[in-house]
């Protein structure tokens, strides 16, 4: 009995003690309403362009509230958009109340959007504070600010595609494809031309050498276009001569060409002078346009593609845009001159050098 009494005792002892602890653990209530950061307006003390790169944007915010104390996370978005409905872009990420990017660093973002230099683009910038995936973020308000995107070249990663139609020479600028997305995604468009051949031979190699890994094998063709994948014992590809857009993933080792337009300039301004033929454009996949870098006459020129007048380009009005089929394009002195043409954006530029 005595045992009995003494077991039911230190029981009743033990209950006791784990109601105490119970009772002395405050646990973490996420307020029903939590207030995310408040945003100021970006500082930058110096002019948005090329000469001052490296020079730092700066945000700053006020502490989110999520009802108790926590190691919270801040995150800088941009979008072109208000609603952030698209290209959300994340800049900075920190644990403090501040955070920097550099000029050339919003540039490059404002220019991946495709806004076209020398335009004028409102960018919307919050901030995000997180404290745990199971728990939702809370946003800043949205603020906005003019930036008008600069002439930069963007370093995108490379991988290169040497071949009888240029030397096989791994690394040279006629045999390059770029990672767009910094990923392991690497497109652009290259024309395969080996002389007069039918067909062009090429591989893919990951260094601008033969040092590192390089591709080839059999591709399958489908009308124009190919598709295969990237073998690294096998041999050479082998296409018909013609222009391609390139996508190649390297992680997926796959490859795909896909034939598009080969453009070129004609007029009297443009060699043979006369109307009588194209000279072609090479295809700058940096900056995602179609440019050519010569000595011109006086005179006029038009953009034609694949050597024919069923696509070309002019520009009625003299507004900078191009139209289907529009008017002749005037070059008022000769000299030598680099042009660029976007047939996306319906652009072009012509600089005097």
């Amino acid at each position: 009995m005595k045992r009995i009494t003494l077991t039911t005792i230190l029981m009743a002892l033990v209950g006791l003690l784990m109601i105490s602890c119970e009772r002395d653990i405050t646990e973490p209530t996420i307020s029903s309403n939590p207030a995310g950061p408040e945003l100021a307006n970006l500082s930058l003390n110096v002019p948005f362009n090329v000469n001052n790169a490296d020079s730092l944007v700066r945000f700053s915010w006020s502490e989110a509230d999520f009802g108790f104390k926590a190691s919270i996370a801040y995150t800088v978005q941009l979008s072109p958009k208000s609603d952030f409905s698209e290209n959300v872009a994340n800049l900075i990420t920190t644990q403090q109340l501040s955070g920097s990017a550099t000029v050339d660093a919003i540039n490059t973002l404002i220019l991946s959007w495709n806004y076209s230099i020398g335009e004028n683009v409102t960018v919307y910038y919050r901030v995000a504070a997180t404290v745990s995936p199971y728990v939702e973020t809370v946003y800043s308000e949205v603020k906005s600010a003019a930036f008008v995107p600069y002439d930069a070249v963007i370093n995108y990663p490379m991988i290169y595609v040497p071949g009888s139609y240029q030397g096989w020479s791994p690394g040279a600028e006629n045999g390059r494809l770029f990672s767009y997305g910094f990923n392991s995604v690497y497109q652009g468009i290259i024309r395969l031309k080996d002389g007069d051949n039918p067909t062009t031979e090429f591989k893919v190699t990951l260094s601008p050498n033969w040092n590192g890994p390089n591709y080839g094998g059999t591709l399958t063709q489908s009308g124009d276009n190919y598709s295969g994948v990237l073998d690294p014992n096998g041999g050479n590809y082998v296409v018909n001569a013609g222009t391609y857009s390139f996508n190649v993933d390297v992680d997926a080792l796959t490859i795909s060409l896909t034939k598009t337009d080969d453009w070129g300039i004609i007029g009297s301004a443009v060699p043979p002078y006369d109307w009588s033929q194209d000279v072609d454009m090479f295809y700058n996949g940096q900056r995602k346009v179609w440019e050519i870098t010569a000595d011109f006459n006086a005179g006029e020129f038009k953009f034609r593609a694949n050597d024919d007048w069923a696509l070309n380009y002019g520009d009625t009005g003299g507004d900078g845009t191009l139209d289907a089929g529009g008017d002749n394009i005037p070059l008022p002195e000769a000299g030598n001159y680099t042009i660029r043409f976007d047939p996306v954006k319906l652009t072009y530029t012509i600089k005097k050098n």
